[in-house]
């Protein structure tokens, strides 16, 4: 299995939210770290037998900043990369849930909404 990088847009990480992709914040995304994660995903069985591709978003703290209107202590580094995978690329399983929580990797829609919450913090 492989995984094929598109970078998001902004209508494009709207989706990935509302959808509650599977995100990683601060992955290098070379082709060795893709290449690794792919094996982990297929090794986890967390994607089908017979899955050949799959299609991973990415984009930078930048994006986030300027999308979710992050200031401060909140904001991201403008280079910090993220990558976010559909949840119709896995398998359906529970093993995706636990691998999350063990490689440190969240839902886009948790992220938007902590960062939603540090902002409305900020401001009081």
């Amino acid at each position: 299995m492989r995984i094929r990088l598109k970078e998001a847009d902004e209508q494009m990480i709207r989706e990935l939210e509302r959808n509650s992709a599977f995100t990683w914040e601060g992955m290098t995304l070379d082709e060795d770290n893709l290449h690794e994660v792919a094996h982990i995903f297929e090794d986890e069985k967390l994607v089908k037998n017979d899955t050949e591709e799959i299609c991973g978003y990415f984009w930078y703290g930048n994006v986030m900043n300027r999308l979710y209107n992050l200031h401060g202590d909140n904001r991201y580094s403008d280079d910090l990369p993220f990558l976010s995978f559909e949840r119709n690329c896995f398998d359906g399983s529970g093993n995706l849930f636990v691998f999350k929580m063990e490689i440190g990797a969240r839902w886009l829609d948790d992220i938007v909404r902590n960062n939603a919450e540090k902002e409305a913090d900020r401001q009081r």
